[in-house]
């Protein structure tokens, strides 16, 4: 096995970890929406139904057209598909981050979401445009690095819901008895530890490295 592969294998791994969970936790709460009793639905969600599927149908492009754009085979040997795909990636996340607001202001009943998915969505706008910003300027190297924060932002969908899981194999967070406060940190934590343990793998390890 050449050092390549073996540098790369891993990259391998987590995107297959991650689009299965995603796949999953996707299909299992958004196809409601499109296929369910809408008896069942509250009266605030039947109103903004539309609302809330268009922040599902347009995250799918993040959440299933962002793990082709980091496989290397696809980037080196398809560079037509990679432009094409993250047109797609870019619109979609942009549209998902932007009807968050929406969804904010009007059928979240969790206090603690609203400043958690606020700031979610600011920060996923952000990278996203930013992305943009770099490839139109050819910076690859800063492209790949936005890209990978915008990705892990649209990752919170999966992450909020593996969280509940997680804690009912090992209780980690069972110590928080209070449901509403325990949801509310899930809230924080399905954002922003991966995107502090990206930083420090594109930025603090480095900076340890060269030191």
């Amino acid at each position: 096995m050449s050092s390549k592969k073996e540098n790369t294998w891993w990259i391998y791994l987590i995107l297959i970890f991650v689009l299965y969970f995603s796949v999953y936790y996707y299909q299992r709460d958004t196809s409601f929406y499109l296929f369910g009793d809408e008896s069942e639905l509250s009266k605030i969600r039947l109103r903004f139904k539309w609302w809330i599927i268009a922040h599902f149908g347009f995250a799918a492009f993040t959440l299933f057209i962002g793990p082709l754009q980091f496989i290397p085979l696809i980037r080196n040997k398809f560079p037509g598909f990679h432009r094409f795909a993250g047109r797609f990636y870019i619109i979609g996340s942009i549209v998902s981050a932007l009807t968050v607001y929406v969804l904010l202001a009007t059928t979240y009943t969790l206090p603690g979401a609203i400043p958690s998915l606020g700031l979610l969505a600011a920060i996923w706008l952000y990278t996203t445009i930013a992305a943009f910003i770099f490839i139109r300027k050819h910076n690859i190297i800063r492209h790949k690095e936005y890209m990978l924060r915008s990705y892990v932002c649209g990752l919170a969908f999966m992450f909020i819901r593996l969280l509940p899981e997680i804690n009912d194999v090992i209780g980690i967070f069972n110590f928080i008895e209070n449901d509403t406060m325990r949801r509310t940190v899930y809230e924080w934590i399905c954002w922003v530890y991966p995107l502090v343990m990206l930083e420090f793998w594109l930025v603090w390890r480095k900076q340890l490295i060269k030191a």
